[in-house]
């Protein structure tokens, strides 16, 4: 380590994980590090291809999160997010109650452009996530929704730099956190660069921050979630971690 970690991060979100392992694979990296969070990545159209877990799948996890108290987070993609920036429930109502085990849900746009209504979606969160964080994607695209839903009382709005759009690139410079403001960073961590990608976070964020990694993760025909790497990841992470 070439320098001091600075112990800024609170979280650590791995995200991905899938069919390709099983649900209970994942009680055991949680014990191991309880700092970690499993984002998992739902899209109505893509439910169990490489990435976004089958609705069977899901519905395992939520048994054993009822039993084990897993940190995780829902990923919004695709047309549940489109819809819900228009006021349109389906995903709350497509979903159902196996919603619950997410702490918090983050809104994933990929640098797409998504005409939204704000008090539609401020009342559709108020009304179905009862008041949990919801973390928006700072693409360079969307930015305009965070700042509109964060000014609103009862809403509660994280912003996730990160132009990568699951992509796995770095970006060029790190934003710097905004002053009074959890955030977290994304796009192209992985096992090998969080040493030297975490000095340069540490440069733009006094912190508290949270740190995401995805496509990085996987196997090298990223097909699966490979947990030696997520493993590598989050030891990886471990000095920067505030306990």
């Amino acid at each position: 380590m070439t320098e001091k970690a600075e112990k800024i991060v609170r979280v650590v979100t791995v995200t991905g994980a899938d069919d390709s392992i099983r649900p209970e694979e994942l009680i055991s990296i949680a014990k191991d590090y309880p700092f970690v969070e499993f984002g998992i990545l739902l899209s109505k159209k893509q439910q169990g291809n490489k990435r976004f877990p089958s609705r069977n799948w899901w519905e395992e996890l939520y048994i054993l999160w009822r039993k084990n108290k897993l940190a995780l987070s829902g990923h919004l993609c695709g047309e549940w997010v489109r819809k819900l920036c228009l006021g349109i429930p389906s995903f709350f109502e497509e979903f159902g109650y196996t919603r619950k085990m997410f702490s918090r849900f983050q809104l994933n746009f990929h640098a797409e452009h998504h005409p939204v209504d704000d008090k539609k979606l401020s009342d559709l969160i108020r009304q179905y996530h009862c008041y949990k964080p919801i973390i928006f994607q700072m693409d360079g695209v969307n930015e305009k929704i965070f700042y509109s839903l964060d000014a609103r009382w009862e809403i509660t709005a994280f912003p996730l730099f990160d132009q990568s759009g699951g992509n796995g690139l770095l970006p060029g410079e790190w934003p710097k956190q905004p002053p009074n403001q959890y955030c977290g960073y994304a796009g192209g961590l992985s096992p090998d660069n969080l040493q030297q990608e975490m000095e340069r976070i540490s440069k733009v964020a006094p912190g508290p921050i949270w740190i995401d990694a995805e496509t990085l993760l996987r196997s090298e025909d990223d097909k699966v979630f490979n947990l030696e790497k997520v493993r590598r990841f989050l030891e990886a992470a471990k000095p920067w971690v505030k306990s």
